[in-house]
């Protein structure tokens, strides 16, 4: 019994003489790391794709967005099968139009089937829509 106190004494000392094992520590810092990089690529892959899925599931989408410059734009929306057309401002949302069956896009989003924003705008409003400008 004395004999394996004083083993474990040795070894207490010789290795308080020594230090640290830097080698091992490092090691295993670095093996820590790489687990925990690997769990968040995971986590955020696993995020990702659940909030895409609850994205295209969702019954309110932005369709277009346009800036009027500052803080202010114009944005058409669809809320199940209406859409409306809203001005958003700094502190405040106001509703300009809602947008008839017959001018609203199509629920695919194909952009070969979508009026120009400015023509379906001039539309609601009842003015005439301004001739575009041809680049020289």
């Amino acid at each position: 019994m004395l004999q394996h106190l004083a083993l474990v004494s040795d070894l207490a000392t010789r290795q308080a003489r020594e230090g640290p094992d830097w080698n091992r520590y490092v090691l295993v810092c670095a093996v820590l790391l790489a687990v925990l990089g690997v769990l968040a690529w995971g986590m955020r892959a696993l995020v990702a794709g659940s909030t895409r899925v609850g994205a295209a599931r969702r019954s309110l989408q932005v369709l277009d967005v346009l800036s009027l410059g500052g803080k202010q734009r114009v944005c058409v929306v669809r809320c199940y099968d209406r859409t409306f057309a809203l001005g958003v401002g700094d502190k405040e949302v106001g509703l300009i139009a809602e947008i008839d069956v017959a001018v609203s896009m199509p629920k695919d989003g194909s952009p070969a089937h979508r009026a120009p924003f400015g023509a379906v705008l001039a539309r609601l409003t009842g003015r005439a829509a301004a001739p575009a400008e041809s680049a020289p």
